[in-house]
């Protein structure tokens, strides 16, 4: 398996615009939390709330779509007057091998651009 190959499995980036998709399983365990910059209260995220089963299951396993939440919750949390930070603890693990870090947990995804044809230093690399 090439390098290329090996990282579209774990980071996505790139993946859906290869000619050749490859088949894998990934499962995760993700928690959002929502940071009040002004309070600086911490907030949990049910994502039940917000999301449906599926989207649930995109929004823990595929970076971009990750992003894409965190810049709903901004949004969301701009209209009721807050300026929040968000921050991710995703865990993923690639065909049944052991759980790893796939965002940094340190950075605020609501206060990040997203680099569509480079990678985006937020998603950790594969041990």
């Amino acid at each position: 398996m090439t390098l290329f190959r090996m990282m579209c499995s774990w980071t996505e980036e790139g993946h859906r615009l290869s000619w050749r998709m490859m088949l894998r399983s990934k499962s995760s365990y993700t928690s959002y939390n929502v940071v009040n910059k002004t309070t600086g209260e911490k907030t949990p995220i049910n994502l039940d709330y917000y999301l449906t089963r599926k989207q649930i299951r995109l929004a823990s396993t595929k970076p971009d779509v990750i992003w894409q939440f965190s810049q709903h919750l901004k949004k969301d949390y701009k209209k009721k007057g807050q300026d929040i930070q968000v921050f991710v603890n995703a865990n993923v693990s690639v065909n049944g091998k052991p759980y790893q870090q796939l965002i940094d947990p340190k950075v605020d995804l609501a206060n990040t651009e997203w680099k569509v044809f480079k990678h985006n230093d937020w998603i950790l690399p594969s041990k």
